[in-house]
C-alpha cells in the first residue's frame, strides 16, 4: 500500500458523497452488464457516456514550484459544487508526469488532462440539456476537506472541448 493511498481513499470516498447526491437528481444511468471497481474497491456504476473533456491548467505563481498537494479536476453543473466527474493528481507523486504534470525548461509547469468516463474517479451521468463547467483546485495537504490554503480557478465546458484553458496559481 502506498503511503499516499489513505488520502487517495479519503479523495474517493468525499467525490462519491457528491456524486451520489449529484445522481440523485440526474437520469439514471443505464444497467450495467458488469461493475467497474473504484480505487477504494467499490463498485461504481459503468459510464455509458462518451463524452469528453480536456485541455491545460497552467500553474502559476508559487504552484509553479510546489512538490507537496494535490490538484483536483472536476466537472460539474454551472452553480453546482457537486462533482459529476473529478480527476486527481497527487503531486507528490514521484511519476505526477504520466498523470499529465508538465514541467517545462522554463521552470514553469502544466496540468494537461482530459476527463471522460475511463478518468474519471466518480461514476455519476451527466445530465442533458446542461451547462457544464470545470473547476481546478490545488489542496496543499491533499486533503479537500481542510480548506485552507486552497487555490481555485474554473472556466466554462462543453462535450467534446479537449481546448479549456485554466490558470490555477497564487500571486
Amino acid at each position: 500500500m502506498s503511503p499516499h493511498s489513505s488520502t487517495i481513499r479519503g479523495l474517493v470516498a468525499a467525490l462519491g458523497a457528491f456524486a451520489l447526491a449529484a445522481a440523485c437528481s440526474a437520469e439514471p444511468a443505464p444497467p450495467a452488464s458488469s461493475a467497474v471497481r473504484s480505487a477504494a474497491g467499490r463498485p461504481r456504476p459503468v459510464i455509458d457516456d462518451p463524452s469528453r473533456f480536456g485541455g491545460t491548467i497552467e500553474l502559476g505563481g508559487e504552484l509553479a514550484r510546489v512538490e507537496r498537494g494535490s490538484v483536483l479536476v472536476m466537472l460539474r453543473a454551472v452553480g453546482q459544487t457537486a462533482p459529476l466527474w473529478a480527476y486527481f493528481v497527487d503531486l507528490r507523486d514521484p511519476a505526477a508526469e504520466r498523470n499529465g504534470l508538465v514541467r517545462r525548461d522554463d521552470g514553469s509547469r502544466a496540468l494537461h488532462f482530459t476527463l471522460d468516463r475511463d478518468t474519471t474517479l466518480i461514476g455519476a451521468p451527466l445530465p442533458y440539456d446542461t451547462a457544464f463547467e470545470l473547476a481546478a483546485l490545488y489542496d496543499p495537504d491533499g486533503d479537500i476537506d481542510s480548506k485552507e490554503g486552497q487555490v481555485r480557478a474554473s472556466a466554462p465546458a462543453r462535450r467534446g472541448d479537449l481546448a479549456i484553458r485554466m490558470e490555477l496559481g497564487t500571486p
